[in-house]
């Protein structure tokens, strides 16, 4: 068969117009067919970039309307904190900021504008910053001081209105803690506790008669109340807690709710945790105890309360936790005719001072009755405590 030199190796368009000049067509009219073809597919090309160009710029666009509120949030967050009401309630959310983060991945390598990925990264350090060491998970444990005795604690706000103390006495039973810091604890489910874990727990706060519900602290080790003001005497308690011979100050601490979502009630409930918060450091400074804070402080991890904690104490959960952590609401459920999931935000806390390291921390599981799931860490005392620890123990308190 009669074919065009090199027509083999031509492929395409171009291939067939050549291997018909082996057919009997003219020379010249196979030029104008690749000519023809030629202006097709530059035309194509042409049609086809203000195409692409325009989906580039659509998905950088959305890239940069997602960065930029995201990136403006945390400019709000650092210079104002949690002193504009709106800004102090979204302060609570601001992790779900981040979730669509990689659809906005997907949109940059789509953009293939520098303008998105560097507007991008900049969220991807911010999240990281902020939550990233959430998700690694926490390094071995270091052995030194690994003599010291270790203590499990628990704190668990198990809702005033629960209809019994079985769910709860199996939680903590599971949980096996030696010391459980309760919030809204009420006088009939305090009876019920007792009588099924009170042989565990013998040493424990005295319940007050002002009190609707209250903070309480139940302890396998012999403890010490020390007085408060009657004030916040509901929701503040400190005691010492002999430990293997060593004192120890435990702090058990109800953080005032949320009375309402207007300015007044948000910035009259802010204001009073502030306050509480400061009373707790009070109790914890310059004592020579080591020190554990713990309790629902209804706070996140970017209020500033939290913050003015942890400039003295360090979060036992992300020393030793791992993942985000959250206990609130410990169920789904509907608020305002729409479906909420269950575990939106972290605020049930537990702290230690220098003088403990956090071995293990974990979420609780949900008892089936209370809004709130518990926290547990066991946390081992470095050195036996500072000097004086023994010092300022009296009678446990039974």
């Amino acid at each position: 068969m009669d074919t065009v030199p090199g027509a083999a190796q031509v492929t395409g368009t171009y291939g067939r117009i050549l291997a018909k000049g082996g057919h009997g067509v003219a020379p010249g009219k196979v030029s104008s067919e690749i000519h023809s073809a030629s202006a097709g597919h530059l035309t194509e090309e042409v049609m086809a970039k203000p195409t692409r160009n325009w989906l580039n710029g659509i998905a950088a666009g959305l890239v940069l309307l997602y960065a930029a509120p995201v990136l403006g949030w945390y400019v709000a967050y650092s210079v104002v904190g949690d002193g504009y009401w709106l800004l102090a309630l979204a302060n609570a959310f601001a992790v779900y900021l981040f979730a669509p983060l990689p659809l906005a991945v997907l949109l940059a390598a789509l953009a293939r504008r520098r303008v998105a990925w560097i507007a991008l990264l900049g969220v991807v350090a911010l999240f990281g910053g902020l939550f990233g060491g959430d998700l690694i998970p926490p390094l071995p444990t270091a052995r030194a001081g690994a003599e010291g005795p270790t203590l499990t604690v628990m704190t668990y706000n198990v809702l005033f209105t629960s209809p019994g103390a079985a769910p709860i006495a199996s939680s903590i039973t599971d949980a096996d803690p030696d010391l459980i810091a309760f919030q809204e604890l009420t006088p009939v489910l305090a009876g019920q506790l007792a009588q099924e874990i009170g042989a565990r727990y013998p040493y424990r706060t005295p319940m007050h008669p002002e009190c609707r519900a209250e903070v309480a602290v139940w302890s396998r080790h012999p403890l010490h109340v020390e007085s408060v003001d009657p004030d916040v005497v509901c929701r503040v308690r400190s005691v010492v807690v002999a430990l293997s011979g060593q004192a120890v100050r435990v702090v058990d601490v109800h953080g005032w709710p949320y009375t309402g979502f207007d300015r007044e009630s948000v910035e009259r409930s802010f204001g009073w945790r502030e306050e509480q918060m400061a009373l707790v450091v009070d109790l914890i400074e310059g004592q020579p105890e080591p020190s554990i804070v713990l309790g629902d402080l209804n706070a996140t991890p970017l209020h500033e309360v939290y913050g003015a904690l942890t400039e003295h104490l360090t979060d036992s959960f992300r020393q030793a936790g791992w993942g985000l952590g959250h206990t609130f609401p410990a169920s789904g459920g509907r608020a305002w005719g729409l479906r909420y999931p269950a575990r939106l935000v972290r605020i049930d806390h537990i702290f230690h001072s220098a003088g403990w390291t956090a071995e293990a921390a974990r979420v609780g599981e949900w008892d089936g009755s209370s809004d709130h799931r518990p926290v547990v860490a066991r946390l081992r005392l470095l050195d036996g405590g500072p000097d004086g620890a023994r010092q300022r123990m009296g009678k446990g308190t039974n």
